[in-house]
């Protein structure tokens, strides 16, 4: 038990590093890419990919204080969760689902209309627990799911794919 306190406690500290909050929603790309094209071993590769980005960069010299006030609320939240936060636990791989899913089922609009909406409700979650300190994923979650909506956008427009809430229909 040691071995794994240990790793999570060496991974931890490396989630601090403001790179791995930056890296994560560009992978929203390669997993709507996988979902579109209904690859399983894309979306396995991917979702390991996201699972594990948080300690592929070192552990900063000098945390920034917001960053470690987010993440000590994030772990309060993981390690001593009330109903309503273990209900929040299981909205995120919903959310994560209802994305795979939609762009599974060929529904680009409802796929950035989830996206955007986890993202705007991981800010807004941040804010509301840890006030002023919440403004640190203001530029790496809102900033990745702008990039991530305006770049699904262009790809869509380009390939005159619709963006229609209702489920693309196959061409005859």
């Amino acid at each position: 038990m040691d071995i794994l306190s240990d790793f999570l406690q060496w991974a931890w500290a490396r989630h601090a590093n403001p790179l791995s909050w930056y890296i994560r929603p560009l992978f929203f790309l390669p997993l709507a890419y996988s979902s579109w094209h209904r690859s399983r071993l894309g979306l396995t590769a991917t979702l390991i990919a996201l699972l594990t980005s948080f300690f592929w960069f070192p552990a900063p010299d000098i945390p920034d204080p917001r960053i470690q006030a987010v993440l000590e609320m994030e772990h309060r939240f993981l390690t001593h969760p009330s109903f309503f936060q273990t209900v929040m636990l299981t909205l995120a791989p919903l959310l994560l689902a209802g994305f795979c899913t939609a762009l599974w089922r060929r529904s680009l609009g409802w796929g950035i209309v989830v996206f955007d909406a986890a993202a705007l409700g991981k800010i807004l979650w941040t804010v509301a627990e840890t006030g002023h300190n919440g403004a640190a994923t203001y530029l790496p979650v809102g900033g990745g799911a702008l990039a991530v909506t305006v770049l699904l956008f262009v790809v869509a427009r380009r390939r005159g794919l619709p963006l229609s809430l209702r489920r693309a229909r196959p061409a005859a």
